[in-house]
């Protein structure tokens, strides 16, 4: 078959399909970034990369991440929750425009080289930071973060009040309502911060505009029994009393959940972002995975902020995952690497509203990694011999350092090591000498 000169023909060891595991295996898309073909090796094709030794998979999905918080990695490493969202919020007071947009770039780039192609961000959100990111050819759910109708949450970077914020939310919304890069969010930061007044008012805005709504929800057992006080409610009944289930929803952590909010959860389709490493390093719990699987809930996997994970390396977060249940219930088949890896793709795409994106398959956008097979890591693979081995690799072995390429879309963003949209190096020194300033801020 001969293919189009407008079309980029990629070929690896192996690929995996929404069919499962595809030994020798061809992907091919057209100038639009469309996939046109995916599928066995096909004989006469032009071949634009011949990725020997690797192995292609849908680009990662980040379900939830705070990606201006980059340049807070490493702080207050060893604390709990409370101490910890102390520290962090006594550095973001000091936060300028300069480091919101420095922080962003590093995200970017780390993302990018650990095989990440659309996130889901709750944080500050303006139109040039937005273009920054379609400037790199990633794909966000950018949500911009909000406490109450008066308070000021970012005072360094911007005076907008919350009803300010949400008036540019819903600007910014109907600005990129086309844009197959961009959604806009609404981003009530959680129900212990957020009063009800400015919850319901806020549902009742994403229900009439169609503007989804990305929170944090029953982070941890204190916020539940918080909530339970001052509610009589848990924070998933009380949510869904101010009407904001009636809204597209992308709740982030859900770790301390009744089996009566995970009905909840699903009666009314919202979404959960699956956050392990950031809950286990807090302290915060272990969220009911196989349970929320097993009811039908709607999942991403997400790395949070670094300042509460330190890396933005979703294979992390993919093992984890996949171990963690397996170890709390004594049970090696309580969640499957094959449902975690779909989690993270098919999955998180569908939660965070890309959902022509997510797959390796014909009519979906080529948003496309390859990953290296050669390395000692994955000695001996064999792809041929089993099965399952492509599936066990990616789950238990792969990381991000194992990224060699990355489309998005189609576009090539990241070539053996080279970002082509991004200035690495230069964004790297940026983020350093900006945390360097920002501590100093802080400490006088």
């Amino acid at each position: 078959m001969i293919e189009s000169a407008e079309t980029t023909v990629l070929r690896a060891d192996a690929m995996l399909t929404p069919a499962g595991p595809l030994v020798g295996a061809e992907l091919a898309f057209d100038a639009g970034g469309r996939i046109t073909y995916a599928g066995s090796l096909r004989p006469g094709s032009a071949v634009t990369h011949d990725f020997s030794g690797h192995v292609l998979m849908p680009g990662l999905v980040n379900g939830h991440t705070h990606s201006a918080m980059a340049l807070q990695r490493g702080v207050s490493d060893d604390e709990g929750f409370a101490a910890w969202l102390t520290a962090v919020q006594g550095l973001e007071q000091h936060l300028t425009r300069a480091d919101v947009e420095a922080g962003v770039q590093l995200a970017l780039v780390e993302m990018i080289e650990t095989g990440t192609t659309a996130f889901a961000d709750m944080y500050h959100w303006d139109e040039g930071l937005i273009e920054l990111v379609r400037g790199s050819g990633m794909r966000v759910f950018a949500a911009l973060a909000t406490f109450t109708a008066e308070a000021v949450g970012f005072p360094g970077v911007a005076l907008w009040s919350g009803a300010e914020a949400t008036a540019e939310t819903e600007r910014l919304a109907a600005k990129y309502a086309r844009d197959p890069q961009v959604r806009i969010g609404f981003g009530p930061h959680a129900p212990y911060t957020s009063p009800p007044d400015f919850l319901a008012d806020l549902a009742e805005r994403a229900v009439r505009s169609g503007i989804p709504i990305h929170t944090h929800v029953s982070e941890t057992r204190s916020e539940v029994e918080d909530i339970k006080r001052r509610y009589g409610a848990s924070p998933v009944e009380h949510l869904a009393s101010l009407g904001l289930f009636d809204a597209e929803v992308l709740a982030a952590h859900c770790v301390h959940l009744t089996s009566a909010d995970i009905d909840l959860l699903v009666e009314n389709g919202v979404a959960v972002s699956h956050n392990p490493v950031s809950n286990l390093k807090l302290g915060c719990g272990i969220a009911p995975l196989p349970d929320l699987i097993d009811a039908g809930v709607r999942l991403s996997i997400g790395t949070d902020s670094v300042a509460s994970n330190n890396t933005l390396d979703l294979f992390e977060e993919i093992k984890l995952a996949t171990l963690l249940h397996r170890g709390v219930r004594e049970d090696a088949a309580a969640v499957r690497a094959a449902t975690v890896l779909d989690i993270a793709t098919r999955g998180g795409a569908e939660a965070i509203g890309f959902p022509a994106t997510g797959a390796l398959e014909v009519g979906k956008l080529a948003d496309v990694i390859a990953l290296d097979v050669r390395g000692t890591a994955a000695t001996p693979l064999d792809l041929e011999g089993s099965r399952t081995a492509l599936l066990s690799h990616l789950g238990f072995t792969t990381t991000g350092a194992d990224v060699r390429h990355v489309f998005i879309g189609g576009r090539h963003v990241y070539a053996n090591g080279e970002h082509l949209t991004l200035d690495a190096e230069a964004i790297r020194a940026r983020a350093r000498e900006a945390r360097a300033r920002l501590v100093r801020r802080a400490e006088r």
